[in-house]
């Protein structure tokens, strides 16, 4: 939904309403009340960058000082003008790279993160990197507003569905380290569908919660199962159960 809509608002807007890579006038941010959080969109993907700016521009919640893509001279950007919440696309190969710029950098902004869908890693790495909002894709621009204010605020936003991703990935994390040998020999994602064995889910219900193929979730049992030395995912199920891993 929110793709869809900066799909629709760059098609109808003019090209020239807000040059990629160049700030809006700094002085008129100056002068909006301090419950304007000062907003910069970082993303490699032109619709995207030029689609949210757009749309946030036409909020009179925040004030957006400018967009650009995943390099050094929007890290410079954002520091220079003191940007207070990054608004980043996930969905940019160089999203994580950025994230360490910015920080090694001393920027202090929080992160909403949008493209949450096309990322490969999970919300706990994303958490640890620094993002304290995220938009699903599903998401609306008032979502993204709402997320910024929120996380300007010093606290966090998701909705029900990835805050339990979060909470699940940052669970799975603490066991990961408490567990034995042949436990620590699992990926995350392996961890996560081993879980879900141990419950009695089938490869079509974990697919659909986990958001991925019902064969790729036959490979991942495949491996874990290997990893365990088991034969059966019954097997797997109930040695998590037995408190043995």
């Amino acid at each position: 939904m929110l793709f869809e809509t900066l799909r629709t608002a760059t098609v109808r807007s003019a090209p020239t309403s807000f040059p990629k890579g160049q700030p809006m006038d700094v002085s008129i941010a100056a002068t909006q009340p301090p419950d304007r959080p000062v907003v910069f969109v970082a993303s490699n993907v032109e619709i995207v960058s030029e689609g949210l700016a757009l749309q946030l521009t036409r909020s009179a919640e925040v004030d957006l000082i400018g967009r650009g893509r995943l390099d050094a001279r929007s890290v410079a950007e954002i520091a220079r003008n003191n940007v207070r919440v990054v608004v980043l696309d996930l969905g940019s190969a160089e999203a994580s790279d950025f994230l360490c710029r910015l920080r090694g950098a001393g920027v202090t902004a929080r992160i909403v993160a949008v493209a949450i869908g096309s990322t490969r890693l999970d919300m706990a790495e994303w958490a640890e990197l620094g993002v304290a909002g995220f938009v699903d894709d599903s998401g609306t621009v008032m979502d993204v507003v709402s997320s910024i204010h929120r996380v300007a605020g010093g606290e966090f936003f998701g909705s029900p569905r990835t805050t339990a991703a979060l909470v699940s990935s940052l669970v799975e994390r603490a066991l990961r380290r408490r567990a034995p040998e042949r436990m620590r020999r699992l990926t995350p994602r392996e961890t996560q569908i081993l879980h879900d064995l141990e419950r009695g889910a089938t490869n079509k219900e974990i697919a659909r919660r986990l958001g991925i193929s019902a064969a790729t979730v036959k490979n991942h049992v495949h491996h874990l199962l290997e990893k365990l030395e088991l034969r059966k995912r019954q097997d797997a199920g109930a040695l998590v159960r037995s408190g043995r891993l």
